[in-house]
């Protein structure tokens, strides 16, 4: 499966690695030219920017790649429509709230430019999406690089005017309204090619998609809230400077999880078709999967474990506990990466709602977990809640797969 799909995985590894870098380099500059408090106001803005964004894309995304690997080209005019219909609404509902409580009033201005910015987001990830399905990952990579480079160009210039998080979060917003109207123009340019193909193939029925879509919405929910709602805990009990603690630390462990995210989103098409046409080789490709995403795990924990303290001194006192916390999240790590080939070899299975089921039991530990450890311990007792619970995402799920497709052997 690796050798099929190795042009779809340099592409992956293109649009991915470049950004991330890019990213990972300018969030260490934010960090220590914003400081602490107001690199913690970036940060917990960008988590209610999320929050608010999962009710953006219900599993669209995902469910749209899927269908299109199996030949169904017209599901991206039912996915435009409910994700032009679900920002709307969401967004409606959102500031509503927001107005009438008046929270968050210090921070609203972030948090605006935050939600706008991910509304535009999760619009361009919808034709990435299609295009993944497509097997056509060239223009993802080309799109991120240019996305980000002028995220980080804009934010540089606004930072020189006003040095606030509010500023790098605009430059944030306009960077991803450019990032959608060129993946929308590549699309409307190959939308002839892609009809004309379409004509030829069975559709899919927008009721089929509608089930398919609102069970992974569940998923997509869920799953988002647990990895989020860390930051509000620490928020609440321990302030932004806590929050920064935490947001810089995960963001080293997002470098690492770019190796399964690259390899999941070059695979998942390939894993979309063998569930529906093959669960024998399904089955052996995701044991293969599963074993060099936990070696992957054990050794980038070992990096985290060793080598995060020299990261931190580069950024100054407001960080100077984070590799700590960077330790406590080498854990996890162990189960994050396998865990990439749980979640799509679920949905791949169309078994959406029972990892829904096991997110959902994640999320109510995380709370438990976060209550119990946050207020005392910080920003390194939301690491060690995520690690149990990651642990038990991956049991979990690496069990009922295992369930699933035990008739193949």
């Amino acid at each position: 499966m690796l050798r099929k799909n190795i042009k779809n995985i340099s592409y992956q590894s293109v649009s991915q690695l470049i950004p991330r870098a890019m990213m990972f380099l300018f969030v260490m500059y934010l960090a220590r030219t914003l400081g602490g408090t107001e690199y913690g106001k970036y940060e917990f803005a960008t988590s209610i920017g999320y929050l608010i964004g999962i009710f953006f894309e219900l599993g669209g995304n995902m469910i749209l790649t899927k269908h299109t690997a199996r030949n169904f080209y017209s599901s991206i005019y039912y996915a435009v429509k409910i994700r032009i219909a679900s920002i709307v609404i969401s967004l409606a509902i959102f500031y509503l709230i927001l107005f009438a409580t008046g929270i968050y009033e210090e921070i609203r201005l972030y948090i605006f430019y935050s939600a706008i910015g991910l509304a535009f987001s999760s619009m361009m990830n919808l034709y990435f999406a299609f295009f993944r399905g497509a097997g056509k990952m060239g223009y993802e990579a080309i799109v991120l690089i240019i996305q980000k480079s002028v995220f980080i160009v804009l934010a540089l210039i606004l930072l020189y005017y006003s040095n606030t998080g509010s500023n790098v979060l605009l430059g944030f917003m306009l960077s991803m309204v450019a990032g959608f109207l060129i993946i929308f123009v590549i699309f409307k340019r190959k939308e002839p090619y892609y009809s004309s193909i379409s004509d030829n193939k069975e559709d899919i029925r927008f009721k089929d998609y509608m089930i398919d879509v609102l069970t992974l919405a569940l998923v997509e929910i869920f799953g988002t809230v647990y990895f989020r709602l860390t930051q509000l805990f620490l928020e609440h009990y321990r302030g932004f400077e806590e929050v920064s603690t935490y947001g810089i630390a995960y963001r080293i462990v997002e470098v690492f999880t770019g190796f399964p995210a690259i390899l999941l989103l070059a695979l998942f098409p390939a894993f979309a078709k063998l569930a529906s046409e093959n669960i024998l080789e399904f089955r052996l490709q995701f044991n293969k999967i599963v074993l060099l995403l936990y070696a992957a795990g054990f050794l980038s924990a070992i990096v985290c474990w060793f080598g995060g303290e020299y990261i931190f001194e580069l950024l100054g006192k407001d960080y100077s506990r984070s590799y700590i916390v960077l330790r406590y999240l080498g854990f996890p790590l162990l189960f994050l990466f396998p865990n990439y080939i749980i979640t799509q070899g679920l949905i791949a299975l169309n078994k959406n709602m029972v990892f829904a089921k096991i997110l959902i039991a994640a999320l109510l530990l995380n709370v438990v977990l976060s209550y119990l450890l946050v207020p005392q311990m910080g920003a390194a007792g939301s690491a060690i809640s995520v690690g149990i619970c990651e642990m038990m995402i991956f049991i979990s799920g690496y069990y009922y797969i295992r369930k699933f497709t035990a008739d193949a052997v």
